[in-house]
């Protein structure tokens, strides 16, 4: 038996060693937009479900003539990798200079990309991963300035102090792409507002107050509207105002608006042009008067029991209230004022819309997110991030006339913070200059993904790529901003297909987290099963859909493994170990498995034209399993041993096998090249470059439907055998067999010989039936 491990890793250093993967560019080109994973953390089952499914793609087309071009990267910039890097390195921007801390944060992610493209590796994926990228290299750091300046110069990137949506404890600025909603158990504070009741979630925005809204069909306040309160304790006045948007069964059915408790106070506030109270900056209220530089927890609880004091505090209930929270940490954001980076978008919606029916989607229900998402954008991209490690504006700002200086295409890539010497105004020739010092979006650079891949081998003539694989939990965020920055940039579309896979569960359907202790490393998985079962694993649900880890899966695909490797063994031991020579299909069982090999090929070729590899991955194992292993080898056992029938029987076995090595390669390449090694021993090259099975019309033979008609018969025998409760190998005697007695007589040898039947008496009938 194979030694599994062994053999994985002597096909991997043969891939490597021999560029078996390496794009060359020729007529008939596949190109794929790879996801590139972050640096900060191992690789995860999810990863190990997601990617092999565009390995099989990659590699199908691959046998299908085309030069396909998969790119590897790693997304090493941004927050998450300055947590990681902190964590690992003990560093932080506090105690580090910048200069320094971004040292630090490069080599270590140079370690971290050196173990993880191993571990994705070792799935069998065939990227080419001797020539892949990094998001905070020179290169991509050069385009990702490049393009923001070009997006400057379209008027379509800006800065503007106005309202952004902040994280408190990542203390940065974030997008609306960042957000994820939440529900906390919270209280909810009833306060007297000297002559109207309010309810607030946000009693520690009390400061910021600058309205009272209520509905303007509300019977009980109709009279109010127009009139003006005090707030409570700070002693200001404001008015009372009315609009539909206010939800008269929530709380008292009035509301306070601050700047800024969240997201429905910002777009009142915008509506209706009021002027602004910020006492919230970095996560710390200071109001000037009650609160001054508390954490939000502990500034409510001062204002509560300053409301609770001067007996403003009615009643607090408790309950579950959902809030916007930053998906890194985790933490409610907060919205503030100030000035940042922008990426005009909320003008084209309805193109964004437009380019994404461009696409095709797989499975097509999943654009529904995408306009989903477009249609409720309420904010332009903010881009810059008040971070270290991560690709720099190429901006400085003059302190005396306030122009922005933006750096020169051919000075590219620059990083301001570190390089502030000969740059002056041009506009007022003052070299008193100020370097911009927030960071872009990690996604500003990810979103650039198909221009990064191919810049990189200097083939932009291949835009728009072909394909792009991901996740459907990133719709919102790569698959949005990419087809964003494509429209902007060069009018089309950057891919003209988008394959979308699910998320992984656990067998109870739960999903996977530390918390719950029920995390499964990969590296463990191909440990036990072999990374062909963890492949085979991956092809067993349709895409867009969730999967759950399943030990039987991964059993079965093991179980695939050792079939193909035992079916092989069985032929080589009929033929001492060589490969039988080339003849045609003559015998009516050789035919017969011909012809199912051409209808497999047809549908197995359908599916995955489709993208429908759990499909072809089923077609396939019904063929292999059902019909060549567990009929058409038991029967070949006999025929081998009548004269004039051994080689061509031999030689068809070998076909057959040999095409359905093919055609389980993209799934399980490990297995599949070893095997093909072993019947092709002079062989140098890779069954991953060898052509596809192509359907033949020519190799479809009416035996068909006759050994058809003789395997219903074998399957009675097999039972019959199973009620008696003996062997298959067990001899019978005397058996009757009721049927097409023609039919029977002709091929009475395959029965014979299958089932062990030294006699039998033929008896005509139009229905079969087997009688011992």
């Amino acid at each position: 038996m194979i030694d599994t491990k062994a053999m994985e890793e002597k096909w991997k250093e043969y891939w490597f060693n021999n560029d078996i993967f390496k794009f060359k560019k020729g007529d008939k080109n596949y190109t794929i937009d790879t996801p590139p994973p972050t640096v900060s953390g191992k690789m995860h089952v999810g990863h190990a479900f997601s990617y092999p499914q565009q390995d099989f793609i990659a590699r199908y087309k691959r046998m299908k003539g085309y030069n396909v071009f998969y790119p590897w990267g790693f997304d090493d910039n941004g927050l998450p990798t300055e947590r990681f890097v902190e964590k690992e390195k003990k560093v932080t921007i506090d105690n580090t200079p910048l200069k320094e801390y971004i040292r630090i944060c490069k080599e270590a992610s140079y370690e971290a990309e050196k173990t993880l493209y191993k571990a994705w590796y070792d799935t069998g994926i065939s990227a080419d991963f001797k020539n892949y990228i990094d998001t905070s290299s020179d290169f991509s750091m050069k385009i990702s300035q490049e393009m923001f300046l070009d997006l400057v110069e379209k008027k379509r990137a800006y800065r503007d102090e106005a309202p952004y949506i902040t994280c408190p404890t990542c203390r940065t600025a974030i997008s609306q792409i960042e957000m994820k909603d939440a529900v906390i158990n919270t209280e909810l504070i009833y306060i007297n507002f000297n002559g109207i009741e309010i309810a607030t979630t946000r009693p520690e925005m009390l400061g910021a107050c600058i309205a009272i809204f209520v509905n303007p069909d509300d019977e009980r306040y109709k009279k109010l509207i127009g009139t003006e309160v005090t707030v409570p304790v700070y002693n200001y006045r404001v008015n009372i105002m009315a609009d539909e948007a206010i939800d008269k069964e929530f709380g008292t059915g009035a509301e306070m608006l601050c700047t800024f408790g969240d997201q429905n106070d910002l777009e009142l506030w915008k509506k209706y042009g009021l002027k602004a109270r910020i006492i919230l900056k970095d996560g710390k209220i200071n109001d000037g008067k009650i609160i001054n530089g508390l954490q939000i927890r502990d500034a409510r609880k001062k204002i509560v029991d300053e409301l609770k004091n001067n007996n403003y505090v009615i009643k607090i209930e408790k309950i579950k209230h959902s809030v916007n929270t930053h998906e890194r940490c985790g933490t409610p954001v907060e919205i503030g004022i100030s000035k940042q980076w922008y990426i005009k978008d909320l003008d084209i919606k309805n193109e964004l819309i437009d380019f994404g029916n461009k696409i095709e989607w797989i499975p097509g229900h999943m654009k529904i997110r995408y306009d989903n998402w477009v249609k409720g954008l309420k904010w332009d991209w903010c881009i810059s991030r008040q971070r270290y490690f991560g690709v720099p504006f190429p901006v400085w700002y003059c302190n005396d006339c306030g122009e922005i200086i933006f750096a020169n295409k051919e000075n590219l890539p620059v990083d301001p913070r570190l390089v502030n010497k000969d740059v002056e105004c041009k506009k007022c020739g003052s070299k008193n200059i100020t370097p911009e010092t927030d960071v872009m979006d990690t996604w500003a650079t990810s979103s650039l993904s198909p221009t990064l891949y191919l810049k990189h081998i200097d083939a932009m003539d291949l835009y728009p790529m072909d394909s792009r694989f991901q996740g459907h939990d990133i719709i919102t965020s790569w698959a949005f901003t990419t087809i964003l920055r494509s429209y902007l940039h060069y009018g089309e579309i950057p891919w003209k297909k988008i394959v979308i896979s699910g998320n992984v569960y656990d067998p109870f359907g739960q999903k996977m987290s530390k918390s719950k202790g029920n995390i499964v490393e990969p590296g463990a998985i191909i440990d036990n099963y072999g990374a062909d079962a963890l492949r085979y694993w991956a092809s067993t649900t349709m895409q867009g859909e969730n999967i759950k880890l399943r030990e039987q899966d991964l059993i079965r695909g093991h179980k695939t493994v050792i079939k193909l490797e035992n079916s092989l063994n069985l032929l080589m031991l009929l033929t001492n170990d060589k490969k039988p020579e080339k003849t045609s299909f003559n015998f009516a069982i050789n035919r017969w498995i011909v012809t199912k090999l051409e209808n497999t090929v047809n549908e197995v070729t359908a599916y995955m034209e489709n993208n429908e590899v759990m499909k072809a991955r089923i077609s396939l194992d019904k063929f292999f399993w059902n019909i060549y292993c567990d009929n058409y080898l038991e029967m070949i056992k006999n025929e081998v041993s009548i004269e004039g029938r051994r080689n061509e029987t031999l030689y068809t076995a070998f076909y057959v096998i040999e095409n359905i090595l093919k055609m389980y390669s993209p799934i399980m390449p490990f297995i599949t090249e070893e095997l093909y090694h072993q019947i092709n021993k002079s062989f140098n090259g890779s069954i991953g470059l060898e052509p596809y099975p192509e359907f033949s019309q020519e190799l479809l033979y009416v035996e068909e439907n006759e050994i058809d008609y003789i395997i219903s018969i074998i399957n009675q025998l097999r039972n019959l055998k199973s009620q008696m409760k003996i062997s298959m190998a067990a001899p019978l005697d005397n058996i009757k067999i009721y049927g097409n007695a023609e039919l029977i007589k002709k091929h009475a040898s395959i029965l014979e010989g299958m089932m062990h039947i030294n006699s039998m008496e033929i008896i005509d009938s139009e229905n079969i039936k087997v009688e011992n």
